[in-house]
């Protein structure tokens, strides 16, 4: 986004999904005026910036862009490239997502009007609350005041950033993870409260689907085609994500033949579309096929068969050995499923 207030504004009121003369209604002014705004031929009278800022949802600072991303790009980098750093240190995941959480805490507060950051924040945290959750992993008993503390930072960070930021991918996003920390801590009515604003598949009323055919009646079927691909990758991205979910409920909590029948099915559907490799992520694609191993060899271990999870891991193995893959990628996803064995080996 340009730093000037005219982009800024115009920004702003297409997130919030209003018309420049929607926009003029709600200020009493005329859609001229707004026009003007955008298009840098007059700017608002100062009187105006707290009201526009109100009902764009955006601070007075952001409206004129003193806490534009491109200002915390340094910042954002900086941060990020640490976390990597912590993400591949030799602790065990639990307590690199606690040691994460506590460094991101200080960092946002240091950079409130970091919304990338805080978003991160809050989606690593939640990622903590998985992790000390007592009925799934229980890795931190005793620490219920220590991490109670970063789940109530989190969530208000959270809730400033969905009321501040004009970002909507940013906001639901953050939704989406504070669900999360609260259903880890047996919150399930705020969680709901969270989930109920996202945005939803069911009506089938997707921004995506409509855009392509957008595409298609203002430039053609060829310039369609590059949305065809782009977004066939998003809903690779979102049918694996699914499906992760679905093998991981059966892998820990199915009967062992119910189970492994869901997780083959699931494995058919991420086979089929990885059939034309370039509408997907390699990388997503490397992680939903090890996490369907991973949750068959669980199914398989928690009956009582070890020797079946080893034939499972060898048969895995060489079918990965024999795919269309770089040895760089073969390495990738076995390291990724020995990993998943080596810390969840002791719950099965």
């Amino acid at each position: 986004m340009g730093n000037t207030i005219g982009n800024n504004i115009k920004t702003y009121r297409k997130n919030k999904g209003f018309t420049q003369e929607e926009l003029a209604d709600l200020l009493n002014v005329t859609p001229q005026a707004v026009s003007k705004w955008e298009s840098e031929n007059s700017l608002p009278d100062t009187a105006m910036l707290i009201p526009l800022a109100q009902i764009l949802g955006v601070s007075t600072d952001a409206l004129l862009g003193y806490d534009s991303l491109s200002e915390n790009e340094e910042i954002i980098a900086r941060i990020k490239k640490t976390v990597e750093g912590m993400k591949h240190s030799e602790e065990g995941r639990a307590e690199k997502a606690l040691r994460i959480s506590e460094y991101l805490a200080t960092e946002t507060t240091l950079n409130p009007g970091c919304f990338e950051i805080i978003k991160d924040y809050v989606q690593e945290t939640a990622n903590l609350s998985m992790y000390a959750d007592p009925v799934l992993e229980n890795c931190f008993p005793g620490e219920e005041e220590r991490l109670g503390k970063i789940y109530k930072d989190a969530i208000r960070k959270g809730a400033y950033l969905i009321g501040h930021c004009a970002d909507r991918t940013l906001v639901e996003k953050t939704h989406f993870a504070v669900a999360w920390i609260y259903i880890h801590m047996k919150d399930f009515d705020n969680a709901r409260a969270h989930i109920n604003v996202l945005p939803s598949i069911s009506p089938g009323c997707i921004a995506e689907k409509i855009s392509m055919e957008l595409t298609y009646f203002e430039s053609g079927f060829e310039k369609m085609k590059d949305d065809i691909a782009k977004n066939s990758v998003l809903l690779f991205d979102m049918t694996a994500s699914f499906l992760n979910t679905i093998a991981q409920d059966y892998g820990w909590n199915g009967e062992t033949d119910e189970a492994l029948k869901v997780i083959d099915w699931c494995e058919g559907i991420v086979k089929a579309y990885a059939s034309m490799k370039d509408v997907i992520s390699m990388d997503h694609y490397l992680r939903i096929r090890r996490s369907l191993a991973f949750f068959r060899l669980v199914a398989v271990k928690k009956s009582g068969d070890s020797d079946g999870a080893i034939k499972l891991y060898n048969k895995f193995k060489d079918e990965i050995s024999r795919e269309d893959l770089t040895d760089e990628q073969k390495k990738t996803v076995m390291d990724l499923l020995d990993n998943d064995i080596a810390h969840y080996g002791k719950y099965t």
